[in-house]
């Protein structure tokens, strides 16, 4: 409890130096933010280029904005609601320059399994049919390998708001599988 409490007010005082104009402490809110914000970008857009995009403009617009920041203790959800508005916006400008043609996400992802190509393409197909919702917190969680506090402390959500969407996303992934009769990496 105490060590949190020592990282959270770190984080504060890093906030209030980078609104003062220090570059460097901006460039560890960068560090610490960066990967977690190209894959919650990734769980909207379902695009690792695109995400890396979204998740650049987000610090631009943030080191413009930050003086505009009222509590600085809210950092990380700020952070995250500007990488989802500037998420939404490619994927608007994307639907918008496709003409009827899908194209299908090309993710780079390194999972270490045992699982077949066509086994992975099944789990990541039913990850993409998630809501966004359930699908930030399974990209957050799996992808990103973030705890539930972090997770929290991201979205600007409870922990056990985080556990519950993670679970009923789980329920929603496997029925998915067994509706699409997925076999789970058994062999016939």
């Amino acid at each position: 409890m105490a060590n949190r409490r020592l990282e959270y007010e770190r984080e504060r005082q890093t906030v209030i130096a980078a609104r003062k104009g220090d570059t460097q402490a901006f460039g560890r809110l960068y560090d610490a933010y960066y990967a977690t914000l190209v894959w919650l970008a990734y769980a909207i857009l379902l695009d690792r280029n695109l995400a890396e995009d979204a998740a650049q403009q987000a610090f631009v617009k943030a080191c413009e904005k930050l003086g505009s920041l009222q509590q600085v203790n809210r950092f990380g959800p700020w952070l995250s609601r500007i990488c989802r508005n500037e998420a939404y916006q490619l994927l608007r400008d994307r639907q918008r320059r496709e003409s009827c043609a899908t194209v299908a996400p090309e993710p780079d992802i390194v999972v270490e399994t045992r699982d077949t190509e066509e086994d992975l393409d099944q789990v990541k197909a039913a990850v993409d049919g998630l809501p966004e919702m359930y699908r930030e917190i399974v990209v957050l969680h799996y992808y990103q390998r973030l705890d539930y506090r972090k997770i929290a402390s991201v979205l600007g959500v409870a922990g056990h708001t985080v556990r519950g969407r993670l679970f009923r996303a789980r329920r929603m992934i496997k029925k998915t599988l067994q509706k699409n009769g997925y076999a789970g990496g058994q062999q016939p």
